[in-house]
């Protein structure tokens, strides 16, 4: 397992598709996250936050549904990576909770294998610029997944 510092979480908001809604910023006072390395892209997120959320965390808890979190590892400055998470406890303290959220790693992959979207396209009769034109515009199609 490795362990990272985490320096910034964000949380998916609920029942908005992602052109509506923007991640909900989570202040944080201290965190880790920790790369499993199970071989199926688990990762455990621990998190020192605001009293104030946990109400929040209570309804996802309570809920068991998976959310979108945003995680940032090291440095600000870093690209924040996307983990499908649940959360699995929440622990009072003074001023603070400490959350642990439990998820695998989201990642990008094509929709479509490039040979195969060419033999389709050419089977509908595309030829010529009309066919570049189908299949640049289809090759870059992208999933999430938490599969590696």
């Amino acid at each position: 397992m490795k362990t990272f510092k985490l320096v910034n979480l964000k949380m998916g908001q609920e029942g908005m598709n992602e052109e509506e809604a923007s991640p909900k910023e989570i202040p944080l006072a201290d965190g880790l996250i920790v790369n499993r390395e199970d071989g199926e892209n688990s990762w455990l997120i621990e998190a020192l936050i605001p009293n104030e959320f946990q109400s929040y965390f209570q309804k996802l808890m309570e809920a068991e549904t998976k959310e979108k979190v945003y995680v940032t590892i090291s440095k600000k400055t870093n690209a924040p990576a996307q983990i499908l998470a649940r959360v699995k406890t929440i622990v009072p303290l003074d001023d603070h909770i400490s959350i642990l959220l439990d998820g695998r790693l989201l990642t990008s992959r094509p929709i479509h294998d490039p040979e195969e979207l060419l033999q389709s396209l050419m089977e509908q009769g595309l030829t010529g610029d009309a066919l570049m034109k189908e299949f640049k515009l289809n090759i870059n199609q992208r999933k999430e997944t938490t599969r590696l």
